[in-house]
């Protein structure tokens, strides 16, 4: 017989793998990033003797994983500054379809008030990371600086979007007194502008025009940590399109009276400013009145700027009194589907809290949960097909998949989480069956179900002993994820192992791969960056690059780029 033996990482000593072999071939999956270290001994024994092999170590293989930005690396454009251990966090990167990134990073110095000073940077292939805007630099047509920026957004066509908060001083000299200094900007080719201000016109504040043609409103907010600009989204030419922070006070600019409806607004890449969406003044198609909708994102935009959203409608009956609609870059509001009653056919409604997804060629998809008792109470949907909500998937209904097997569907992983979609594709996860065993990555596309993914099933990076559960992972500020890119990639989050959180990925050829886990002992190229943490976010640009946020065991964090493409995963 033979025997195969692994140091993991030439520290811990061998241990065997698998059993006794006989035949002269064993296959061993693992995560090159994960054993770039390990060693193996090959032991031939028979009754009298084991005998062994020299040392065996892996060949070098280029990891496909490029370091974009870790703390402790200098911090361009900002003198001797270092990132700290903030990077990678949710909303603090975006990546558009070419694969630039949009970084915001804080560093190890102190700006001039006092708190830690950071900046909005960029990076992209071949020029590597630079600075976009560092804080403490002057607000455009105004002498107030920076004290800081959260929240970034990267558009197809360069744009970068950021909000950013103005030094507070106590005083009324600067305008930044506490009631001015929430402020949405946006740099073209490295210059800076200011797209919008909170506070009173007199006092440096923006104003927005409304669908009255009669009123302008400006924004306040009363609570420090409340922002203005939120539940925000990008088109691929930069239209910046936001809801109103909870805790966001509204008022006309005529006479300073409070004004108190609903709305969505946007600003176009012109610098053009409209209220995309009012509960009080848009009407909805066949002279219905919009009433109103979440304050949690339940819309959304594409590339060339359509909207998506899910709302209630004022003064129907109660069994239509929902639906969901887009929104044309004229204006144009068409509905997609009403509940039971209406234009739906399945008896669906809520729609008004529905998670809705537009795709680049206007197909919307949605999630939407049922008000009725007992199973079936949440569905998905699209308008991919041609009729307003044809039904993908429903809780306690049979799902038929194209190899003419059925699924049982039993909860969707995630909720309004479990979905992606571009064009006439969507990815979503789904708990199925009775046993652990059977829950699955779903691919729908004009109809057509496969299942791309179930538990049980062989995952490359794995240990062969190893399980995959793709129950619920909690996701620091969002939930469980999965994302779907437009050549068919999907990423997605599950357990490993004894219950370790881990990103997968799953080529268009069906071949499922863990990129990291949690407790993984993270090396790319001879760098030990130590063990991961946890996955803090991650996006696929269309090129299948991943782009991912790592924390670590140490404190500190990282975003890397894994290339997905290989000889038998073309992109």
């Amino acid at each position: 017989v033979y025997r195969i033996y692994e140091d993991p990482d030439s520290m811990s000593g061998y241990s065997q793998l698998g059993p006794d072999l006989t035949s002269n071939a064993y296959v061993y999956n693992i995560n090159l990033s994960e054993r770039a270290n390990a060693r193996f001994i090959v032991e031939a024994c028979d009754a009298e003797q084991c005998i062994d092999s020299a040392t065996v170590t892996l060949d070098t293989v280029a990891s496909g994983i490029t370091p974009i930005v870790v703390s402790g690396d200098s911090a361009p454009g900002m003198g001797s500054a270092v990132f700290s251990s903030t990077i990678g966090v949710f909303f603090d990167f975006d990546v558009n379809d070419s694969g630039s990134i949009a970084i915001l990073g804080v560093t190890n110095q102190l700006d001039s008030s006092g708190s830690a000073r950071d900046g909005v940077f960029k990076y992209e292939a071949g020029t590597g990371l630079t600075a976009v805007q560092p804080d403490d630099a002057n607000l455009p047509s105004s002498d107030a600086s920076y004290n800081g920026f959260y929240e970034v957004w990267m558009a197809n066509n360069g744009d970068i979007i950021f909000g950013g908060l103005l030094n507070l001083d106590g005083t009324l000299t600067d305008d930044v007194d506490g009631f001015n200094n929430e402020v949405l900007l946006r740099n073209i080719d490295g210059t800076t502008e200011l797209l919008a201000r909170e506070g009173a016109p007199g006092r440096g504040g923006t104003v927005f025009p409304t669908l009255d043609a009669g009123a302008s409103v400006y924004f306040t907010e009363n609570i420090t940590s409340n922002r203005v600009f939120t539940n925000a989204s990008i088109s691929g030419a930069g239209d910046f399109t936001f809801q109103l922070g909870s805790n966001t006070d509204a008022f006309r600019s005529n006479d300073d009276s409070a004004f108190s409806d609903p709305s969505i607004w946007t600003i176009q890449k012109d610098g053009t400013k409209l209220q995309a969406l009012s509960a009080n003044q848009t009407k909805l198609p066949g002279n219905l009145d919009l009433a109103v909708f979440s304050t949690f994102k339940q819309y959304s935009q594409n590339t060339s700027g359509q909207l998506a959203y899910g709302l209630a409608i004022s003064g129907v009956s109660n069994s239509v009194n929902s639906g969901v609609y887009t929104r044309d870059t004229n204006g144009t509001l068409t509905e997609v589907a009403r509940e039971a009653g209406g234009s739906a056919s399945d008896y669906i409604d809520r729609l008004q809290s529905a998670r809705v997804k537009i795709t680049d060629n206007g197909e919307v998809f949605y999630f939407t949960e049922r008000n009725v008792a007992g199973t079936g109470t949440s569905g998905f949907y699209t308008n991919a097909t041609g009729t307003n909500n044809t039904r993908i998937a429903r809780i306690g209904l049979p799902f038929l998949l194209e190899d003419a097997t059925t699924q049982e569907i039993t909860g969707f992983i995630g909720g309004g989480n479990s979905f992606s979609a571009q064009n006439d594709t969507a990815a979503f996860l789904i708990n199925a069956g009775v046993a652990d065993s059977e829950d699955a990555l779903i691919v729908w596309q004009n109809g057509i179900a496969n299942r791309r993914f179930q538990e049980g099933d062989e995952v490359r990076g794995l240990l062969n002993s190893s399980t995959l559960n793709l129950g619920l992972v909690s996701v620091p500020g969002s939930g469980p994820r999965i994302q779907l890119n437009a050549s068919g990639w999907i990423g997605f989050q599950a357990l490993a192992d004894l219950g370790d959180e881990a990103l997968f990925v799953s080529s268009p050829n069906g071949y499922t791969r863990l990129i990291v886990r949690q407790g993984q002992p993270f090396l790319v190229d001879g760098t030990d960056y130590g063990t991961v943490m946890e996955v803090l976010d991650f996006q696929i640009d269309q090129a299948a690059n991943m782009i991912v946020g790592l924390r670590f065991l140490d404190g500190t964090n990282g975003i890397f780029s894994f290339t997905l493409c290989g000889s038998d995963e073309p992109c």
